[in-house]
């Protein structure tokens, strides 16, 4: 069995299996669940923090 079947193998075993799940306390000590968007939202601040950095 080559690479590339072996990491297509594995792809789709990971999209089918449930993930698991992301928690953080906010203010009042209550877990509030991590989201997709939530890190996408940080990503995209680290990111322009670095162009300003940069420039």
């Amino acid at each position: 069995m080559n690479v590339d079947t072996v990491i297509k193998k594995s792809i789709k075993v990971l999209e089918s299996q449930n993930t698991h799940r992301g928690y953080m306390l906010d203010a009042e000590g209550k877990e509030v669940q991590i989201t997709t968007a939530m890190v996408r939202t940080v990503c995209q601040q680290l990111l322009k923090q670095c162009r300003n950095i940069k420039n």
